[in-house]
């Protein structure tokens, strides 16, 4: 495999993993403060239909915009439907993810009749950063993206910010961590989730817009294929920490740059392992984080369990 092609894997991860970190630091938000959002998917493709319409005679920032809203309004919906009318998390969730998927494809098919071209929209441009895009392998690769991609970057230090020196960051980890303390010092837990399931939804429309506006051009059926649950599981992986989701992000954009590009090489395997190998890889490592993790929350409970009560005999 040549230098260039592996330039070529390298960009294509890069692509790849954008969207991945911009919706995952979204629900890292969410599950920090002890919420779960399994609508992602639904925001994230309703995000880039709306995105793309938009664009299409507004230009590429309003459609940006326009998906930023689109996210946000389903979050509020969520928000309503779970807090206002005591439905569970889960259902609303996952009744999201269906509104997003069966919404899209029907707006889709007004605008876009059966028999007609699809729409396509101008992308982002790449940027030129001179001498710097000329280094060997990862010069173009990392510094002739898009200003999405870079965006995505900015979002990921900010989040980082937000966490480690911001009254809110320290309200969404102690009310993940305990919302009972949490209520009794003065925060307000259910403020919070739904703030950040605000802030989740946001980042999961924009993050569909990065699908279609970024690299694509236009929109599909099943354009986000999956991407949404591929976020809660690095989320997972990344233990819920910007670094740790903008790095499996980065490992999935990767393994599935690698699986797309490789088919062209010498290396001659069926077509659908290629297609099945970053989900399973991403599934291994999963499972490999999720042990090491329950480990040591384990090892953290037997340290603090009183040496007397260690191997005490309960009665029947």
């Amino acid at each position: 495999m040549s230098i260039e092609l592996w330039a070529s894997i390298l960009a294509g991860a890069i692509v790849l993993a954008t969207p991945l970190v911009i919706a995952g630091l979204g629900e890292g938000f969410v599950e920090r403060a002890g919420r779960l959002n399994l609508g992602i998917e639904g925001m994230m493709i309703l995000g880039a239909f709306v995105a793309v319409f938009v664009a299409s005679f507004a230009g590429l920032v309003a459609g940006l915009a326009a998906a930023v809203v689109t996210g946000l309004l389903l979050a509020a919906l969520m928000n309503l439907i779970v807090y206002r009318l005591g439905a569970n998390e889960i259902v609303v969730g996952l009744a999201i993810t269906m509104l997003g998927l069966g919404l899209s494809t029907y707006l889709y098919q007004l605008w876009v009749p059966a028999g007609q071209t699809n729409v396509s929209v101008p992308t982002a441009p790449k940027l030129d950063l001179g001498p710097l895009t000329d280094i060997p392998l990862i010069g173009p690769a990392v510094f002739g993206q898009s200003p999405l991609v870079y965006g995505a970057v900015v979002l990921a230090v900010g989040a980082w910010a937000v966490f480690r020196f911001t009254r809110f960051g320290l309200q969404v980890r102690a009310v993940g961590s305990d919302p009972v303390s949490a209520a009794l010092r003065g925060v307000r837990p259910r403020q919070i989730g739904a703030q950040t399931l605000l802030i989740g939804g946001a980042l999961a429309g924009l993050a569909g817009s990065v699908i279609t506006l970024g690299s694509i051009g236009a929109f599909s059926p099943d354009i986000t294929a999956g991407r949404g649950y591929i976020v809660l599981a690095i989320v997972i992986m990344g233990r819920m920490t910007p670094v740790g989701i903008a790095i499996g992000a980065l490992l999935f954009g990767f393994l599935q740059s690698f699986s797309l590009l490789a088919q062209s090489t010498a290396i001659q395997l069926p077509s659908e392992l290629y297609q099945t190998f970053p989900y399973a890889i991403t599934l291994l490592v999963l499972v490999l984080t999720s042990r090491a993790a329950l480990r040591r929350h384990l090892n953290r409970h037997v340290r603090r369990t009183p040496s007397r009560d260690r191997g005490r005999t309960v009665p029947a």
